[in-house]
């Protein structure tokens, strides 16, 4: 038949291993201290930008609204922290990218770069090193798919004038071809005429006052909670190793006795 422990004989059970629990609390609460000195000091420091659609396209339409998932991915990518590191003169991008967090606020068509680094200063420039990095790769990638657009454009102009000026000067298809020409040319200059507004900076990051290493109240709290929650379990455990273990060893008693008892009476009855 199973044992079963009501409240009160835990509580006495521990009760009885005052001293080990006692010496569990103080080794969390040296652990605490000990994690205290060991613990790094770390920054925080976020800057958050607006995310406006830049993109422009042939017909000089702008593009629909930006697609977040995929701005944050950009904005962590390689290509970016490669232009923020050239910046900050310092950290390589393997540093950054393991320092950095990319968020998008919920509903909100902006992004925020938070980024964790040994100092406070350094922890807010390479927040806004790498914000103004992304704004700065996302104008020139849509420059260059202008200019590649722009680029169609000339060399499609330059073919149908070509064909143009082999027509005779009254001909009809001459001045279709002309009319197309026209176009091109007023879709080449809206695509020059194009800017480039990749968003703003709405909270640029600061040098945060505080690092995020837990305090010592904090830490001792936390040790003292988990040096209770072991001590008790292992005075528990102890408690009830040590009572099987009498309980055995009293049944061995109880055993001895009753296999000594038919031998005293057997040499009763020879005397």
């Amino acid at each position: 038949m199973a044992e079963v422990f009501s409240l009160e004989d835990l509580a006495r059970s521990i009760t009885r291993q005052w001293r080990l629990l006692l010496v569990v609390i103080v080794v969390a609460l040296a652990a605490g201290v000990g994690a205290n000195e060991l613990w790094p000091e770390r920054y925080e420091s976020t800057a958050v930008i607006t995310v406006e659609p830049i993109a422009v396209s042939t017909t000089g339409q702008s593009s629909e609204p930006a697609n977040m998932d995929t701005e944050r991915v950009v904005a962590s990518s390689t290509e970016v922290l490669t232009l923020a590191a050239k910046e900050l003169n310092g950290p390589s991008v393997a540093e950054l990218r393991d320092g950095l967090v990319v968020m998008v606020p919920k509903g909100a068509e902006v992004l925020s770069f938070t980024f964790t680094a040994d100092t406070a200063d350094g922890a807010a420039a390479a927040a806004n090193a790498i914000a103004s990095a992304y704004q700065e790769n996302r104008v020139t990638t849509a420059r260059t798919v202008v200019e590649e657009a722009s680029a169609g454009l000339t060399a499609g102009i330059a073919e149908i004038a070509a064909e143009a000026a082999a027509l005779p000067a009254d001909s009809p298809v001459r001045a279709t071809l002309e009319t197309q020409i026209q176009a091109l040319q007023e879709r080449q200059a809206i695509l020059r005429s194009a800017s480039f507004n990749a968003g703003s900076i709405v909270s640029p990051a600061v040098a945060p006052s505080e690092s995020t290493k837990p305090s010592m109240p904090i830490l001792l709290a936390g040790a003292l909670f988990v040096g209770i929650f072991v001590g008790c379990f292992v005075a528990m455990i102890r408690a009830r190793f040590q009572r099987s273990r009498s309980e055995a060893d009293a049944g061995e008693v109880r055993t001895g006795a009753r296999r000594q008892r038919p031998a005293k009476i057997g040499s009763e009855n020879a005397a």
